[in-house]
């Protein structure tokens, strides 16, 4: 069967879509890079915002569209929350609600592997006529994440960043409930892997090659092991210890979470020297709105002792411009705050109201307003990059190839801190691990790549 996949969202989203096509391929399917050859066409939904709903819907629209898909198989966020209504789009579509979002699961006749051995032909086009979301995920999931994680052979054969970077899932769902948030109610309540299998998942890939790994998952500061409860310190710790990878790298960490004990794992070099830790605004009374769980005094706290440990770490964040009680002056405070903060990158957001949280009761601020926010916070983001990349010129930094351009004889290069640099190809190999002197003559934005089979997911700042 050729399939295609699409993939709306988050990095959670395009793990488990890298998981999924990872089994398709391990049961003998094709996953083919030109979706209109596909006869089975996935897609794996986003749900954060009703412009990712939108994107979503035409997305259905134009995969029922191409004449030689059979079939459209809806799945993640978006299909936990509006099943019937992405059902009603065409005849060729089947919702799977996934298990608030633990992990892919597959619906309709399957081989006695567990896949689907032909495309999918259900009796009901959608799993919400059939199951009814469970507070408890393993009663709607056929299987379980641990169960079912894909070999390094087979990730592998559908990633071309296999020997750089592998996304490890270790945590799903989220109890923060903020009040602008719909993920806890698409992805249901914390739930972590357990730590033997994300161990033996992570030693065979670094087996296989794999340079890195960066641990993902909806709120990963809670990870915490069912069998031993060790946190997510530990974790790391035993992932150094006992898989020989070489580097690990966290997708994003809440402030609260920054702990004094995973800050020791950035002094001894055991982390990656670049932490994503959201902020939303610079505001307290913002913050309280929204319902974070910390205050601004919290993330300077956590910021100093980050830095403590490790003085050249890279601190990324997000932050929502245009909450509905958000003021000029709390717009000023959050600018004033970033720059204080010397964060190297503000990944922007302007406020979306998503029907059945708190928030979306709240009367919205102008439009226009938001988006001229918006325009100056991208603005201080870029002058803060690039004041971070200044700070690290000529410093020597560990770089690994991450890909290479044989067109242009370029090799793209990634450092510990997520900086990206391009040199010639020559000699070069693609996970080759070099130490070379930062040149912002050579620095880059990273391009996204997007494997066979797989579109790279489509995630909007703004």
């Amino acid at each position: 069967m050729r399939i295609y996949i699409r993939t709306y969202g988050c990095k959670v989203n395009q793990v488990e879509s890298e998981e999924l096509a990872a089994r398709f391929v391990a049961a003998g399917h094709e996953l083919v890079r030109d979706e209109e050859q596909a006869q089975l066409y996935v897609i794996n939904t986003c749900t954060v915002t009703g412009e990712a709903d939108a994107k979503v819907r035409k997305g259905v629209r134009h995969a029922a569209s191409l004449p030689r898909v059979e079939q459209v198989l809806v799945t993640g966020c978006g299909a936990a929350m509006h099943a019937d209504e992405l059902a009603a789009l065409s005849e060729k579509v089947v919702v799977v609600r996934s298990g608030i979002g633990d992990g892919i699961q597959f619906w309709g006749p399957r081989s006695a592997s567990g896949y689907p051995s032909r495309p999918l032909k259900p009796t009901l086009r959608s799993v919400s006529e059939t199951r009814a979301l469970s507070d408890d995920p393993a009663a709607s999931s056929p299987y379980r994440d641990s169960d079912t994680a894909p070999s390094a052979r087979a990730v592998a054969a559908v990633d071309a960043s296999f020997h750089t970077r592998v996304a490890v899932k270790v945590q799903d769902g989220c109890e923060n409930f903020c009040a602008y948030c719909i993920v806890p109610y698409a992805r249901g309540a914390s739930r972590s892997m357990r730590m033997a299998d994300l161990l033996q998942q992570v030693a065979e890939l670094a087996q296989g090659g794999t340079q890195e790994i960066v641990l993902t998952g909806i709120n990963i500061g809670r990870y915490c092991d069912p069998e031993t409860s060790a946190d997510l310190p530990a974790l790391i710790r035993n992932l150094h210890e006992q898989t020989g990878i070489h580097r690990i790298r966290l997708s994003s960490i809440e402030p609260p979470d920054v702990t004094d004990e995973l800050c020791a794992l950035l002094a001894e070099g055991i982390l990656c020297e670049h932490l994503h830790i959201p902020l939303q605004s610079g505001s307290d009374r913002v913050l309280e709105a929204m319902g974070r769980r910390y205050t601004t005094a919290d993330f300077t706290t956590a910021l100093a002792r980050v830095r403590a440990a490790a003085l050249q770490t890279a601190v990324t964040t997000d932050v929502i411009v245009g909450f509905p009680t958000e003021t000029d002056a709390d717009f000023e405070a959050t600018c004033e705050f970033c720059r204080a903060q010397a964060v190297s990158k503000i990944h922007v957001f302007r406020f979306s109201p998503r029907a059945g949280t708190p928030a979306a009761s709240l009367s919205p601020l102008d439009p226009q307003q938001v988006a001229a926010r918006a325009a100056r916070l991208r603005e201080l983001s870029a002058e803060l990059a690039a004041a971070y990349a200044q700070s690290q010129l000529g410093r020597m930094l560990e770089w690994v190839v991450e890909r290479i351009d044989p067109a242009c004889g370029q090799a793209t290069l990634t450092s510990r801190e997520h900086l990206s640099m391009r040199i010639s190809a020559a000699d070069r190999l693609t996970g080759e691990l070099l130490s070379l002197p930062f040149d912002m003559m050579k620095s880059m934005r990273d391009a996204k790549s997007k494997p066979a089979g797989l579109s790279a997911p489509d995630v909007s700042e703004d």
